[in-house]
């Protein structure tokens, strides 16, 4: 009695603390940066609003949309994940007034589906900044009580399944075997087994449901709404969750063959060692920047779990299944069968530890994060759990299993330490449930260490003559970026005056004129920010430093810069889905014909599904790939077409925009809303040569801007994005 209320006591307390400790999860923020930043007030208005989250981002289920203080939307609506960088989120803007506006996001991370939301204001010209500085931003995420109820019971069924193959290759069959012993299996071991089978087929039920539900705002979505489909048919999540169901429908088929064979079973074991390492693949080891090694330790930890929880189910119904023998035989099996298991136990929560320390280095990071965070906290929790499995598994080692040896040896009564043994059994199951409960609470919570994003910064040196020449370019890529070059004498000292540092900018195309950019000294190192490496490809940097009775000094670096554009990965999703399905509909068929015998089952609900998947499978098999509008000008910027592009502005879009592209033109001040400010949009790396070329032809959306697809070529509409960029900034 004492024993069952010491266990209820540990439910309820892990229960009690998860429930009171959830709000405070609202701290972990995964948005890292923003642009305009939170509570900013700018005299210029933005162009666009972008995001940099901590994990890369879902196109499909993620969003930001920007409001005026009228609640009214003043975004474009083009909500698009960077390809070359997925953590990154942008939406473009109208032409905004002075004024307060709020950005309001949703974030879906492509790895483990969990969903954040926030809020930040700006605001742009005359306003209060004090005002605006008092605003709070937010950032919350829910903890969906159906998506921990489908990871709990995802990993307890296949701790059933996992657990007994474990059991029976380690520890029954070499007890039977070396004892001699013609004790079968206990038949309830076949019940466990489909027991495991039908929970992994309801918990991914209930995870895909529970998926869809955090995109409508709801616990579960129903099997038909849309945003279910959108989510199996467009995102890696959906690929993931068709891939653990034609797996788990493959380890149904494989059970439900009547013939037992080795090789069967083994297959069935390897087939469920994938469906644990699907897992992983959603578990916050795959956001790491370096994925192998943590996703590969995870693994590794669930399957210490599995064996652990399952292995525990079927040992005590072995030793229940025992109680039929001579007192004898059942106290020396006992016996040999507690030291057996205790010793790959021991072996098992090793591992748990072990990798359990190496994943809370990489998600905790300190001391004052493990005490202060609820993962921390959570985190603590579940290693006292591991220590309790430790401790029991070394009593039963090291004091029950040589007792119960003794006893035998000695022909001595041993019902007492028996019976006392199963106590000790219901209290370690009670120990490795809470465990995997933990386990899968931890999933839903944000680590208390975020990790950085990954450094796309170009860093070089150079030496020239007696100066060392140091570049350093953030973010590397094309459009707006931040130049710091550090001159290091030969003294090793930094030199902070010359009469001269500046960068020059050559594209490997040799019709585009190269430009320069004039770094200004701030004591220690010369810098500027500009958008002179506006093309994808290869530049030259040459850096030019002039000091006063001195030879200048050149000094070279080649830097290669990415092309932006549309990701291969996700075009290729609906394909992935299409053979899942296509799959999953011919293991339909497969367990129509080996499982269900009667006519009814065979040809009114199983033929016509397995016919249905097969056709959705090749609908999406056979659909071509969406071909996102990422094409490349194919137009160079060279001085012909910027020249042709200028004589097309001025005719065309200088009445509304103005000759220098601020929308300030006679046309333009008199319209509602007025026309876009071009200097902006026309940074490189704001918008793609693509996006202009495509607004252009059809228009702004929500704006006076007329399509010109009928009046202009496309050699013009190429040529006018050409000049347009030469509108940026300098």
């Amino acid at each position: 009695m004492k024993l069952k209320k010491y266990s209820l006591g540990l439910v309820l307390f892990v229960l009690i603390y998860s429930a009171w400790a959830v709000p405070s999860a609202r701290a972990h923020a995964l948005l890292i940066r923003s642009n305009p930043a939170a509570n900013a007030v700018l005299e210029v208005p933005p162009v666009q609003v972008e995001i940099f989250f901590s994990e890369p981002l879902e196109e499909n289920l993620s969003s930001i949309k920007v409001f005026d203080s009228n609640n009214a939307g003043v975004d474009v609506g083009d909500v698009r994940v960077d390809p070359a960088d997925p953590t990154r989120l942008t939406v473009s803007l109208h032409s905004l007034n002075d004024g307060v506006y709020t950005v309001t996001w949703k974030a879906v991370s492509s790895v483990d589906g969990h969903q954040t939301v926030g809020t930040f204001p700006f605001a742009v010209g005359n306003v209060n900044a004090n005002a605006v500085s008092a605003i709070q931003q937010s950032t919350s995420f829910r903890l969906p009580f159906s998506a921990l109820t489908s990871k709990f019971l995802l990993l307890a069924s296949l701790a059933l399944l996992i657990g007994q193959r474990f059991f029976i290759a380690l520890v029954w069959n070499p007890t039977v075997n070396e004892n001699k012993n013609e004790s079968t299996k206990p038949a309830i071991w076949s019940m466990f087994y489909r027991i495991g089978l039908i929970g992994v087929l309801v918990s991914i039920g209930i995870g895909i449901l529970a998926q869809a539900g955090q995109s409508t705002g709801s616990e579960l979505a129903f099997p038909w709404n849309l945003e279910l489909g959108r989510i199996l048919t467009e995102s890696r999540l959906g690929v993931i969750w068709l891939a653990r169901l034609g797996l788990a429908m493959f380890s149904v088929w494989l059970a439900g063959r009547r013939n037992e064979s080795p090789l069967r079973d083994w297959t069935g074991f390897a087939v469920n060692l994938a469906l644990l390492f699907t897992v992983t693949l959603t578990s916050h080891a795959a956001t790491e920047a370096r994925p192998l090694l943590p996703i590969l330790a995870d693994w590794v930890h669930l399957i210490g779990m599995t064996f652990w929880l399952g292995g525990l189910v079927y040992f005590f119904t072995g030793l229940r299944h025992l109680q039929q023998l001579d007192r004898q035989v059942r106290t020396k099996l006992t016996s040999v069968l507690a030291g057996q298991f205790s010793i790959n136990a021991l072996i098992f929560v090793g591992l748990i530890g072990l990798t359990g320390f190496y994943s809370a280095y990489l998600r905790v990071g300190s001391w004052s994060a493990l005490l202060t965070s609820l993962y921390g906290h959570v985190l603590l929790v579940k290693q006292a759990f591991v220590a309790g499995l430790l401790i029991i598994a070394a009593t039963n080692l090291l004091i029950i299993s040589p007792r119960l040896k003794r006893d035998q040896l000695q022909g001595v009564e041993t019902t007492g330490l028996v019976a006392r043994f199963r106590k000790i059994l219901i209290l370690e199951l009670t120990f490795a449930a809470l465990l995997l409960a933990s386990v899968s609470f931890l999933t839903y919570i944000p680590p208390a260490k975020i990790a950085d994003p990954p450094n796309t910064d170009f860093t070089s040196s150079q030496q020239v003559d007696d100066l060392k020449v140091e570049i350093n370019i953030s973010p590397a890529r094309v459009g707006q970026n931040e130049f710091m070059l550090m001159l290091i004498a030969s003294d090793g000292q930094p030199i902070s005056t010359a009469k001269k540092v500046l960068l020059r900018f050559t594209p490997n195309q040799s019709n585009i004129a190269p430009s320069e950019l004039e770094l200004i000294s701030d004591g220690e190192m010369f810098s500027a920010k500009g958008a002179h490496l506006s093309l994808p490809g290869k530049w030259q940097v040459q850096a030019v430093v002039r000091r006063q009775d001195k030879f200048d000094a050149y000094a070279n670096f080649d830097i290669t810069l990415p092309k932006p554009g549309a990701s291969t990965e996700s075009a290729l999703i609906p394909k992935q889905t299409g053979l899942l399905i296509l799959l999953i509909g011919l293991l339909c068929g497969l367990l129509t014909f080996s499982l269900m015998s009667k006519p009814a089952l065979r040809f009114g609900i199983g033929l016509p599904l397995a016919f249905f998947m097969l056709g959705l499978g090749l609908f999406y098999l056979t659909r071509p790939i969406q071909v996102i509008n990422e094409q490349a000008n194919p137009i160079p910027p060279n001085r012909e077409s910027v020249a042709a592009g200028q004589i097309v502005f001025t005719t065309t879009c200088a009445p509304c925009h103005g000759m220098g592209g601020k929308g300030d033109g006679p046309v333009g001040v008199t319209l509602n809303p007025r026309p876009a400010d071009l200097t902006q949009h026309a940074i490189p790396g704001v918008h793609t040569d693509a996006q202009l070329y495509e607004w252009i032809t059809n228009g702004f959306p929500g704006s006076r801007m007329p399509a010109f697809k009928s009046a202009l070529s496309d050699t013009d509409r190429w040529n006018l994005v050409n000049f347009i960029r030469t509108l940026a900034p300098k």
